[in-house]
């Protein structure tokens, strides 16, 4: 086992062992994720491109920050971590949403509690790319995420479809 590794959880999201990120998805063993939404005070929303080189959506516009919670982790340690590591923001994160999911995507079997966060930023804040995650970023209306989501599926990661559902759509 490595530092790296998940905690595997029960229905009622209990740790009941631990795994890889892998094998977590390769077996469909239910973890821990968090998803983070970046505003501004207009309310535009900050989405980020994955790398080309990711297994799994890989070049897919995705959350302002995403990830998995490592072993002994909570959510909102994790979601903080997440937004530094992969935007290099620190902010206060407001809590939206608690919720199960489940999908397949090729081979993943993507069974997991996710825990939503939001904040406000001002966009004009200097972000700091993780280059092996991060490919680009961009601020987008609310319309724009709706168009992005109904009418270019495969150019958006579930996460980002999941988000827009919980707090966008109309």
């Amino acid at each position: 086992m490595s530092e790296h590794d998940i905690d595997i959880v029960d229905d009622n999201d209990v740790v009941i062992g631990r795994a890889s990120k892998s094998e977590a998805q390769q077996e469909g063993l239910r973890h821990r994720i968090v998803r983070v939404v970046l505003e501004d005070p207009s309310g535009m929303i900050l989405i980020q491109k994955r790398q080309a080189n990711k297994e799994l959506y890989p070049g897919c516009w995705d959350n302002s920050a995403s990830g998995h919670v490592v072993c002994g982790e909570d959510y909102q340690v994790a979601a903080e971590r997440e937004l530094y590591e992969e935007l290099g923001v620190v902010a206060k994160l407001e809590q939206v949403q608690y919720y199960p999911s489940y999908r397949e995507a090729g081979w993943y079997k993507l069974n997991r509690f996710n825990t939503l966060y939001r904040s406000v930023i001002l966009a004009e804040t200097t972000l700091k790319l993780q280059v092996d995650e991060v490919a680009d970023v961009r601020w987008i209306s609310a319309l724009e995420l709706r168009d992005l989501v109904e009418n270019h599926t495969t150019e958006v990661a579930d996460g980002l479809i999941e988000v827009y559902e919980i707090m966008y759509k109309p």
